[in-house]
């Protein structure tokens, strides 16, 4: 599977006509931050985090939302999510079911640039959970 990032970089660069090393400087990356994952494509530890992304949208003027897939379910670790945000919504997950259990309570959230793709199998005990993640991710949308 494509990382949709990489899509997205390279239609910026073509886009801007600009070099990798260009958009780097632009966004305030360092050079190897947008080269590496052009290069290493399909590495997990070169993948582009939201952050990362919402830097080359600034400066680039180009909107990623087109590229995130619909559904979008990547692999762990493969979209990092922000410090704070990971934080933040780690600190409202509490316990996670044992390996035994089914996946009652299961919440997904995937956040790009001002949008958030939310995704749950929860009971009436888990929309307190729910509610608390969406409070917290509404705060951070807000910002």
């Amino acid at each position: 599977m494509n990382d949709w990032t990489i899509e997205y970089i390279k239609h910026v660069l073509e886009v801007r006509d600009w070099s990798a090393n260009k958009l780097a400087t632009m966004a305030g990356l360092a050079s190897s931050t947008i080269a590496r994952p052009l290069r290493e494509q399909g590495r997990l530890d070169y993948r582009l985090s939201r952050l990362t992304i919402q830097k080359i949208a600034k400066a680039s003027g180009i909107d990623p939302t087109p590229f995130v897939p619909s559904g979008m379910f990547e692999e762990a670790g493969s979209y990092v999510p922000s410090t704070r945000m990971g934080r933040i919504l780690a600190e409202l997950d509490g316990e996670k079911p044992g390996p035994t259990l089914q996946p009652a309570n299961e919440i997904k959230i995937a956040v790009v640039g001002n949008l958030a793709q939310i995704v749950a199998t929860v009971d009436r005990a888990g929309l307190a959970r729910l509610r608390a993640k969406l409070d917290a991710i509404e705060s951070m949308l807000d910002d």
